[in-house]
């Protein structure tokens, strides 16, 4: 009578241990499917180097395809190139942008000026992107909604 109810015990045990540890993998997921996916997710500009893009102009935007191009329009021009991206590491390599001249770059050269830089690391939490250089956060985007 003993020995079983040690072994009921020991079998109560494990159950929650399982039990707790599957609800802490599911708790794990449901955060981590909270943040948005770099690829297909329209990346809207919301500051450059922690200084906020104003909001009467058209915003420029970044998309990141999943065949490792990345389009985007710059407020004015259109912009492209490729990526390669790891877990939490990205290296973009820029390919070019129309040339039209608009009434007011000063965000759009501002955007270009620091799309062109050594990009190490990405960060998404929930709707917002940040891409990182070794000094830290150059460009902030969150999730958009991308208009037709």
């Amino acid at each position: 009578m003993k020995r079983t109810a040690v072994i009921f015990s020991i079998v109560i045990m494990v159950l929650l241990a399982l039990l707790v540890t599957a609800c802490m993998t599911a708790k794990k997921k449901a955060e981590m499917a909270q943040n948005k996916p770099l690829m297909e997710t329209y990346w809207v500009l919301k500051s450059v180097k922690g200084e906020d893009i104003p909001k009467n102009i058209i915003t420029p935007f970044i998309i990141f395809h999943p065949d490792g191009r990345y389009t985007g329009n710059l407020g004015c021009n259109v912009y492209f190139g490729n990526y390669r991206n790891g877990k939490t590491s990205i290296r973009m390599e820029y390919g070019g942008a129309t040339k039209r001249l608009c009434e007011n770059m000063k965000v759009e050269k501002l955007f270009m000026r620091h799309l062109h830089s050594d990009f190490k690391q990405y960060e998404i939490i929930k709707d917002t992107l940040i891409l990182k250089d070794k000094e830290g956060e150059v460009l902030r985007f969150f999730a958009g909604v991308k208009l037709e």
